[in-house]
C-alpha cells in the first residue's frame, strides 16, 4: 500500500502504525510531512481503555472498589441523576459504559484557551464548553457511550492518589510499560502532529487542548500503543504485569450481556474496551476521534497478534479499517 497516496485522498498527512506479530512489534510505519517514530498523535477515546488499566491497578491494590458508588470518591463534587438526586453508579458499570451517565464526547478547548478543571467539566461550569454531567438513565437500563462517565472516573483517580491526572497516569501505567513518547499532559509543545478537518483544513494551533485527559487527552505513538497492547496480552497469557491476570481477563470480557443500546442492540463491551470479531477471531480494542485525529487499535484474545494506528485528520477513519484489513486478515 502507498500510505503517501492513501494519506492525500483523505485531506491527512501524517501516520503512525504499528503491526504487532508473536506478541512482539513486527513493524512500524512513520509515514509524514516532518514525522519521525517519535511524533506523538492524539489517541482521542483510545486514551480511555489506557485510563482503564491505572483504574484496575487502583482496584487490584484495594484503592477503589469497581462495585463502590463513585459518589464515595468524589468529595465535594457530587454525581446526580436527572431529578438532581445522588446518583448509584458504580465504577464497573461507568468502564462498560452501562452506567446511564451523559455526554458522549469533548469538543476541546483552543490552544491558549483556559482550560475547565476536572470539577467544572463534571458541573458543566464556566470555562467548560461540555454539558453536566449527569444519570440521564438508571444504571443497568441501556448501553450509552459516556465520555463523561470517564470525567467522573478522573475525578476519582484524582482524590484517591491526590496527584496531577498526568503524573499519575505516567507513574501509573505510561513509565512502567514503557510508553516513553506518550504522554497526558495537555501544555506539551515538541513532536505533535498537526491535525487536519474537513477539506483539509488545518487546526488551528495544530491541535485542540483536552483536559478530558481521562476520556480524550493522550498523545501517543502507534508503536507505544502496541507496547500497551502486548503488556495486556501478555497479562493473560501468564506474564507478570502492572495488574493480576483476574483483573486483565475481566478488562477483556463482555460486562453486559442482557443491557442493550437504545437501538435494541447488544453491545459486547468489556471494561474500558470493545470486543470485536475481525476474520472470525476476537479481538478486544479501542477506536477514537478528537478534532483533526482518528485513532485505531486491536489486539487479538487468541493470539500475539494486533493493530496499532493514528492518522492525522478527521476523514481517515476508512483509511485506519483499509489498513487494517491488510494486516489483521
Amino acid at each position: 500500500m502507498d500510505f503517501w497516496e492513501e494519506l492525500q485522498k483523505c485531506g491527512a498527512d501524517s501516520l503512525s502504525l504499528a503491526v504487532i506479530r508473536n506478541y512482539q512489534i513486527a513493524e512500524t510505519v512513520a509515514e509524514g510531512t516532518d514525522i519521525t517514530p517519535h511524533t506523538r498523535f492524539q489517541a482521542a477515546s483510545i486514551s480511555k481503555m489506557v485510563f482503564t488499566l491505572a483504574i484496575l491497578r487502583l482496584a487490584s491494590e484495594g484503592r477503589i472498589s469497581l462495585e463502590a458508588d463513585v459518589n464515595s470518591y468524589l468529595g465535594g463534587t457530587v454525581l446526580t441523576d436527572r431529578n438532581g438526586n445522588p446518583a448509584r453508579v458504580n465504577v464497573r458499570q461507568i468502564l462498560s459504559h452501562t452506567s446511564g451517565i451523559g455526554v458522549h464526547g469533548f469538543d476541546g478547548y483552543p490552544v491558549g484557551a483556559e482550560l475547565p478543571t476536572t470539577s467544572q467539566i463534571i458541573a458543566g461550569e464556566p470555562p467548560c464548553n461540555s454539558p453536566k454531567i449527569y444519570c440521564e438513565y438508571a444504571p443497568d437500563e441501556h448501553w450509552v457511550y459516556s465520555g463523561g462517565g470517564f470525567m467522573v472516573l478522573q475525578k476519582c483517580a484524582e482524590n484517591i492518589t491526590e496527584t496531577d491526572f498526568a503524573d499519575f497516569m505516567q507513574q501509573y501505567v505510561l513509565s512502567p510499560i514503557g510508553m516513553e513518547d506518550s504522554t497526558f499532559r495537555q501544555d506539551i509543545t515538541e513532536n505533535l502532529a498537526k491535525g487536519y478537518t474537513e477539506n483539509s483544513e488545518p487546526v488551528p494551533g495544530g491541535h485542540m487542548l483536552m483536559p478530558e485527559q481521562a476520556a480524550a487527552g493522550l498523545w501517543t505513538t502507534a508503536a507505544d500503543l502496541a507496547k500497551f497492547g502486548i503488556h495486556i496480552r501478555n497479562i493473560l497469557r501468564g506474564g507478570d504485569g502492572l495488574i493480576p491476570k483476574s483483573f486483565a481477563e475481566l478488562m477483556t470480557s463482555p460486562q453486559h450481556s442482557d443491557v442493550f443500546n437504545m437501538e435494541g442492540t447488544k453491545c459486547r463491551t468489556g471494561l474500558g474496551c470493545y470486543l470485536k470479531n475481525i476474520g472470525g477471531k476476537l479481538y478486544f480494542g479501542h477506536s477514537g476521534g478528537n478534532v483533526g485525529f482518528v485513532s485505531l487499535v486491536n489486539f487479538s484474545a487468541e493470539s500475539g497478534n494486533g493493530f496499532c494506528a493514528l492518522v492525522n485528520s478527521d476523514e481517515a477513519f476508512p483509511l485506519l479499517l483499509k489498513i487494517q484489513g491488510e494486516f489483521l486478515n
